[in-house]
């Protein structure tokens, strides 16, 4: 079926509407009704010459029905109806990249794995498992490790609640380590990834071998014991 070129009509119809930007509704609009009128004649016995020639006296005067139009599809209103809904993707997306954004950090955060330390024999690990929820953010002491070099090593992660107007406590850990008499050991080196979620490892050189018990701090929180004299698995024994 050869359906008939109606633009003209269309275009005469569009002349009178002075928003532009609802032009391309209008045309598909236009077109899909002159097509349904055109097959309703043609099932109607009409030929299609006859049928094209019916569709256009239906549809009437293009500069009658382009005036009103113009009123239905008013550049005031349109314009603030183009306004708002621009504001409203404007906010629908200032509200999904912080979500997305934390959703990314937290997958980059949760593959992230601890730096091996390559350059000394590891001597025994305490699998700690420890968590303390401090605030909204909780801290995650994940192992003691202990290398021949006399390095310990502390391995643990931060969550924080993104949501949360609260304190928001630093995610930097302190260690002291102690043996049967006296303090031993305070400060050391390490890194700390950032996001709501991130690993840290802390390092700390010349630990003898006598060393017990570990205090962490975090924040202004009290002194958290770690024994090291329960729970080693020996690196020849792994």
């Amino acid at each position: 079926m050869r359906v008939p070129d109606w633009e003209d009509y269309i275009k005469r119809v569009l002349s009178h509407v002075k928003f532009k930007y609802d032009h391309n509704t209008i045309y598909f609009e236009l077109r899909d009704h002159l097509e349904d009128r055109y097959d309703d004649f043609l099932s109607e016995g009409l030929t299609e010459e006859e049928a094209a020639k019916a569709v256009l006296t239906c549809m009437g005067d293009p500069d009658m029905i382009g005036e009103e139009l113009d009123q239905v599809h008013n550049p005031v209103l349109g314009w603030i109806w183009r306004c708002l809904r621009m504001v409203f993707i404007v906010l629908v997306i200032a509200n999904i990249l912080p979500i997305f954004s934390l959703a990314s950090t937290g997958i980059y955060s949760a593959l992230e794995r601890y730096d091996k330390k390559e350059d000394s024999a590891l001597v025994y690990t305490i699998d700690v498992d420890y968590r303390e929820k401090i605030y909204d953010t909780t801290l995650i002491i994940d192992k003691v490790l202990y290398y021949e070099d006399n390095t310990l090593e502390v391995r643990y992660a931060t969550w924080t609640n993104p949501f949360s107007d609260s304190i928001k406590w630093n995610s930097s850990i302190g260690v002291k380590i102690f043996d049967d008499n006296e303090d031993v050991y305070s400060g050391g080196s390490g890194w700390k990834s950032g996001g709501y979620y991130g690993r840290g490892q802390q390092f700390l050189k010349n630990v003898p071998p006598t060393a017990n018990k570990i205090m962490i701090s975090f924040g202004q929180n009290e002194e958290i014991p770690i024994t090291l004299t329960e729970g080693r698995v020996m690196a020849h024994e792994s």
